[in-house]
């Protein structure tokens, strides 16, 4: 496959990975790569494929099947500075990072990810994702890559199906934030006295910091709490009130695009905010509930997993 092109067609996220389009050959295709960070916080299996040309950045695409954990965004910074150091350890710069999440009733999740670079340390921070097609994978080694888990994945033993349960919750009795990948705007977790501030004087407006502060979560979250409500009236099983949200807020023509996907991530069985039933801490959604805090919401939903009967 040739390379095409850039023009002013293409994304601004397209055009970002594809300044670094050239021919490269595949290197490795390892379906059942088991990778353990050199500290031991890490260990995981992905499908590694590994792309490289004379006087070219690296390409790295990482695989997973969404029931595979820890998941690759989840420690995408971890996982891509240990194929930096085992692989590429005489490069300056590491590899170009490619996150593909596959799913049986979902398209793919396909993400260029940035990260911050240390190069002394050879350490990788601050991810961030940018999502692309499979096609612009193409166009970014020179030829077709193979798009699924592999012909030698081996699945994990299916476990008893836990089911999730859906909860309105007040957001000032959400835990404390603690956002571990805090950008320039989330420095610090919102004190007591500052989230009662924000709840009598609540923000709406969309801010250009981060997506988290990006746009409306008091719209969002109502809509979230209406629509599974909705879902239980009429009898939508647990794990396909997601499925359910999405249909409904796809078929909603007044949302933006954000609100979109903000929506969808409060009922993803993957993203969902989750906080311990004990309060003391967060499963996931610590970043969106600090901007839930710094915006003032008052309810939002979360989610909880119940062990199956």
């Amino acid at each position: 496959m040739s390379v095409m092109p850039l023009d002013g067609s293409a994304t601004k996220k397209t055009r970002l990975v594809l300044k670094y389009a050239a021919p490269r050959k595949q290197n490795v295709d390892e379906h059942m790569y088991r990778l353990q960070t050199a500290d031991g916080t890490v260990s995981m299996v992905l499908r590694l494929q590994l792309f490289t040309a004379e006087g070219q950045r690296p390409v790295v695409v990482g695989t997973q099947t969404l029931d595979e954990y820890p998941s690759l965004t989840n420690v995408a910074e971890d996982c891509a500075t240990e194929i930096w150091r085992h692989f590429f350890p005489e490069h300056k710069t590491p590899p170009i990072w490619i996150q593909r999440s596959l799913s049986d009733s979902h398209p793919p999740h396909v993400a260029y990810v940035t990260f911050a670079a240390d190069v002394k340390q050879r350490r990788l921070s601050d991810p961030k994702w940018h999502f692309i097609t499979d096609d612009t994978i193409d166009l970014l080694v020179g030829h077709s890559v193979d798009r699924t888990r592999g012909t030698g994945y081996i699945p994990p033993d299916p476990e008893p199906e836990e089911q999730p349960r859906y909860e309105p919750y007040w957001v000032t009795w959400l835990p404390r934030p603690r956002p571990f990948r805090a950008p320039q705007c989330m420095p610090t977790s919102t004190p007591w006295w500052r989230r009662v501030t924000r709840q009598l004087l609540p923000r709406r407006a969309g801010k250009s910091c981060c997506w988290y502060h990006g746009g409306d979560w008091h719209t969002v979250s109502r809509m979230a709490i209406r629509l599974v409500q909705r879902a239980r009236v009429e009898q939508v099983p647990a794990r396909d009130i997601a499925d359910y949200v999405n249909r409904e807020a796809a078929a909603d023509a007044t949302l933006t695009l954000w609100e979109r996907e903000a929506l969808g991530t409060l009922v993803s069985h993957a993203d969902a905010i989750q906080p311990f039933e004990s309060a003391r801490g967060y499963v996931n959604g610590q970043h969106r509930a600090q901007a839930m805090l710094d915006a003032g919401v008052r309810r939002t939903i979360v989610m909880y997993w119940d062990a199956p009967h």
